[in-house]
């Protein structure tokens, strides 16, 4: 059980009680959580806490700070298990990537492919298919026949939004792998660079042995043809386009070491004058990739997660300062950092299969993910909007606090990459509201910058859009806690309007 008790010996001593520190009201409001944003933002995307990754001491060392900073601003265990007070356990598993060929045969002979333009993985211990089919699909995917895809090799173009989707879709409509066309050697690098890391799920869950891989364009096009293949993506773009036999067949052989981790979703609460009356959640995953994001040799190996997401933590744990320190609300408030987020919204999931409250009790959950982003006057985009009858309340109350609705185009594209999915997949009605996603500039710039990169770091950081956004979520709480503004349960709760 790789680091478990590391992690348990660390994280009892954080639990000893801390006394509650009264909360000043500073002259500069804004000035105030700046400061404090930088702060915690600076330990938790420090090198010494090695890039938080599950497992690790790292891990260790974030639990630590996140718990005596919650007690300290007034919340109580919210786990509701005197056996693991604070400290939710996480069980997982885990695959890493050891070896993987690829052989394509076309018209009875090998087809030579570029050194390198080729990466298979399974995600058991051992995967093999010998002299599959191979069918190019495009971009299509879930609404594939069994039949079409069964005992074939499913190869798909990569790049696109929903390209993980289409994957697992092929995946579960049976096809016998799936091999995705990226653009070139960079791409192909990032993206072996990820799967580097390992397939993690839930311990206990089912585990259903995949195979799948990625070739680079130029791989393609020796395998059916570059003039064929061009003709293949052009014709994948038109609404009537079908999947077309490549006459090749492929064999994968992909390997896997596996094994355990044990990590942990912490849970604080505030306690309210009226629990009977529901929840309100407050999440932000607390992980990331480790102290080995780059190839052996680079300068700096560590990806510190400082925008992501040391930044949405931060923005948690000053909510718990702020609402800690004024007046009691109706509900009680659930505070979540979720661990393994980076390994597929495990840490969500597991919170969502042990639930310190029935779910349906929750009345709004707000997901902070990544929100250090857009500068201070940004305006405001709901990942989720149209998911929930929270819309139209958030609305109201952006327009109040002076702020401005913006482009849901981002937001939109990251519904099913954040924790709240999680959340939705069992009706609890969960959002992220955010200046981050609401302009793509800022948004494209972190993303070809910082993202999943050691370059996220503190250093030009920038807070002025996540300052807007704790003040926002201030109102937000306080909203949809109090009774009054916001009454029944999510079975009862208003429509939108």
């Amino acid at each position: 059980m790789r680091g478990a008790a590391i992690i348990v010996l660390a994280l009892l001593a954080a639990c000893a009680p801390v006394p509650r520190e009264k909360a000043d009201n500073p002259v500069n409001q804004r000035a105030q959580i700046e400061d404090a944003l930088r702060s915690d933002i600076a330990t938790l995307a420090s090198d010494d806490f090695g890039g938080r990754q599950p497992g690790t001491e790292g891990e260790a060392k974030t639990l630590r700070y996140l718990s005596r900073a919650w007690q300290v601003a007034g919340l109580e265990s919210g786990t509701n298990d005197p056996a693991h007070p604070w400290f939710a356990p996480v069980e997982l598993a885990f695959t890493t990537p050891a070896v993987g060929t690829l052989k394509v045969v076309r018209s009875g002979r090998q087809i030579a492919l570029p050194t390198g333009s080729a990466m298979v993985y399974t995600s058991g211990a051992r995967g093999l298919i010998e002299r599959a089919p191979v069918l190019f699909v495009g971009n299509a995917g879930a609404g594939l026949d069994q039949s079409e895809l069964a005992g074939r090799v499913a190869m798909m173009l990569w790049d696109h939004e929903g390209d993980v989707e289409q994957r697992e879709a092929l995946l579960r409509a049976g096809a016998s792998a799936v091999l995705a066309v990226v653009a070139d050697d960079d791409e192909l690098a990032h993206l072996a660079e990820e799967r580097r890391r390992g397939l993690y799920r839930l311990a206990g869950t089912d585990a259903i042995s995949t195979i799948d891989g990625y070739v680079t364009r130029d791989a393609a096009e020796r395998m059916v043809g570059a003039t064929r293949f061009a003709n293949l993506v052009q014709a994948a773009s038109q609404a009537d386009f079908k999947p077309v036999p490549l006459r090749i067949s492929a064999s994968i052989e992909a390997t896997s070491d596996i094994g355990t981790a044990r990590s942990f979703n912490l849970i604080g609460k505030l306690p309210g004058k009226r629990p009977r009356d529901g929840a309100v959640l407050i999440l932000a995953h607390w992980d990331h990739f480790g102290s080995e994001c780059a190839p052996p040799g680079a300068a700096d190996r560590i990806c510190n997660g400082a925008v992501d997401n040391a930044s949405g933590v931060a923005v948690m744990t000053e909510l718990a300062r702020k609402l800690g320190s004024g007046p009691k609300l109706d509900r009680d408030v659930y505070f979540l950092a979720t661990t393994a987020e980076e390994r597929g919204l495990l840490g969500a999931e597991a919170f969502t299969e042990n639930p310190p409250i029935p779910l349906d009790t929750i009345v709004a959950a707000f997901n902070l993910d990544s929100v250090a982003i857009a500068p201070g006057g940004s305006p405001v985009a709901i990942v989720g909007k149209g998911l929930t009858t929270l819309d139209a309340a958030v609305e109201k109350i952006v327009r109040e606090s002076g702020r401005e609705m913006g482009d849901e185009t981002v937001a939109s594209q990251f519904v099913r990459r954040q924790d709240g999915w999680a959340l939705l997949q069992h009706d609890v009605p969960a959002i992220s509201v955010s200046s981050a996603y609401a302009s793509g500039k800022p948004f494209d710039k972190f993303m070809a910058e910082r993202y999943h990169k050691p370059s996220d770091e503190i250093g030009g950081i920038e807070l002025g859009g996540a300052v807007d956004d704790t003040l926002l979520h201030i109102r937000l709480v306080r909203f949809f806690a109090n009774t009054l503004d916001w009454p029944g349960s999510t079975k009862n709760i208003p429509p939108a309007h």
